[in-house]
């Protein structure tokens, strides 16, 4: 089968190759699976460098999310060989991959591939991490850093549907007719200068119950003073380099909660019936048209090469890499 392989670590457009491999065989407790689509994610460029908290044992093939149609079961399996799955794990940026059962979730037939290969990253931790701001109230905002980012933009619907209020945070203003489109209440650039007499306007003075931060650095520096008593801080990504700084009566004389949210921690802590209620609900409301998680280009694996040079200069939507759509 083909599979993208590197050989050692490091930059993509240097250490990728496109390879022959053999055709994986699943063991006991595991299914092959057919590929269909893979999204390209921040998350694999580390882990192509060596940078992410998985490891590459080389070679390796790269790619560590996708969806596909179950090709062959394991021993100890009980499933069904057609059924479209959603998976989060190594090897699959290639025609087939093998997965431990248990790290599959099971769509509906019809449920678009699109949608199902970007399932299993970040509509969940966008669900958790609006259910880990805990905003209840309809006076109550939730402020986004990297306001044009696929887990913010998820964010933002879910918050809608919940009638949650959201300031989204965007490095520029042509941003904002989409998020705009998605349902942000208010929409604001970087401007540090101004950003915390924009979120207190916004606000009426009140500021925001939680911020959900994907940057750090200078912005949440500022940012912080603009959390309401018994608000929240959560950081998730690390877009900046720069520490964040504070000064103690910023956090001591609000009461404020400063912590770090990681999905695979989150995923370890919740009970089963909390995992398996968040699937449900994410089923339902992804497999509506009207819910979007825009799709920027698609590529064959042939042409990963132009798939990671569009990725380089897109931020509109996601790059998938297609394997197959054939079910």
């Amino acid at each position: 089968m083909k599979a993208i392989v590197f050989n050692s670590t490091g930059d993509f457009d240097k250490v990728l190759n496109l390879t022959e491999v053999p055709i994986p065989e699943p063991a006991e407790n595991e299914v092959r699976i057919k590929v269909q689509a893979s999204p390209i994610n921040p998350a694999d460029i580390l882990f192509i460098n060596g940078k992410y908290r998985l490891k590459p044992v080389l070679p390796q093939i790269a790619g560590l999310e996708g969806a596909g149609i179950i090709d062959k079961l394991g021993e100890k399996v009980n499933m069904k060989i057609g059924s479209l799955v959603a998976f989060r794990d190594k090897n699959i940026w290639a025609e087939y991959v093998v997965v431990p059962a248990n790290k599959l979730v099971v769509l509906p037939p019809d449920f678009p591939v699109e949608k199902a290969c970007q399932f299993s990253l970040n509509p969940i931790t966008a669900y958790a991490l609006l259910d880990e701001a805990n905003v209840r109230t309809e006076d109550e905002w939730i402020l986004l850093t990297a306001g044009n980012s696929s887990v913010s933009k998820l964010i933002i619907q879910f918050a809608k549907l919940n009638n949650i209020k959201t300031i989204a945070v965007a490095r520029n203003s042509d941003n904002f007719s989409e998020l705009d489109s998605l349902g942000a209440t208010a929409i604001i650039t970087d401007d540090f200068a101004n950003i915390e007499h924009r979120v207190n306007e916004i606000t009426k003075g009140k500021g925001v119950k939680c911020v959900l931060d994907a940057v750090g650095g200078e912005l949440i520096s500022k940012l912080i003073k603009t959390i309401s008593p018994f608000g929240k801080l959560i950081s998730y990504g690390l877009i900046s380099n720069e520490n964040v700084t504070y000064h103690n009566s910023s956090i001591i004389f609000r009461n404020i909660t400063i912590k770090g949210f990681g999905i695979d921690n989150w995923l370890n802590e919740t009970t089963k019936n909390n995992y398996k209620d968040t699937i449900d609900v994410l089923i339902s409301i992804l497999i509506n048209p009207g819910f979007i998680m825009p799709v920027a280009a698609k590529y064959p694996l042939t042409e990963y090469k132009k798939a990671f040079e569009k990725y380089i200069h897109t931020r509109n939507g996601k790059i998938l890499l297609i394997a197959s759509f054939d079910k």
